[in-house]
């Protein structure tokens, strides 16, 4: 599987849009957050976002298969505020591959932090298979609480 990724251009907005609601609309239902799930971000704010943070998309064999968003905190400190696939993309190593090179392009970041769901699993082996502590948590509302990690480099 080829892939790679590069800055997010304005054009690619629709397309990263359907991918990331389809991404997390399983989340939507599950949380109860109508507010802040990544599966009811509206296009303005999606492109806001898209344009004053990094954003990267990920395409494999010269197809948009996702996009990441990553949010600078200090000159060695990233946040990795969203990572997402397309379901035929997902569950077969590129997630690994694309955060690894990530670390790769960011030499300079030695602190890499994000949360994620507390009761996914799958999401949290995915982030401590890469190295990923716990170092907190954030209740969002009775059904859904975040659990806070980093990763030092």
């Amino acid at each position: 599987m080829d892939f790679k990724i590069v800055s997010s251009k304005y054009e690619e907005a629709n397309e990263l849009l359907r991918i990331q609601i389809e991404a997390f609309h399983s989340d939507i239902i599950k949380y109860k957050d109508y507010h802040l799930s990544p599966a009811t971000e509206s296009w303005n704010n999606f492109v806001f976002r898209m344009l004053t943070t990094s954003h990267f998309s990920i395409y494999v064999d010269d197809k948009l298969a996702g996009g990441i968003c990553i949010v600078k905190r200090a000159d060695n400190h990233n946040y990795l505020y969203r990572i997402f696939l397309g379901s035929e993309y997902q569950n077969n190593g590129l997630g690994s591959k694309v955060l690894r090179q990530l670390e790769y392009r960011y030499p300079e970041v030695k602190k890499w932090s994000l949360d994620t769901p507390k009761d996914n699993q799958r999401n949290r082996h995915f982030y401590e298979k890469l190295g990923y502590k716990k170092t907190g948590e954030q209740i969002i509302n009775e059904y859904l609480t975040l659990i806070d990690y980093e990763k030092i480099l």
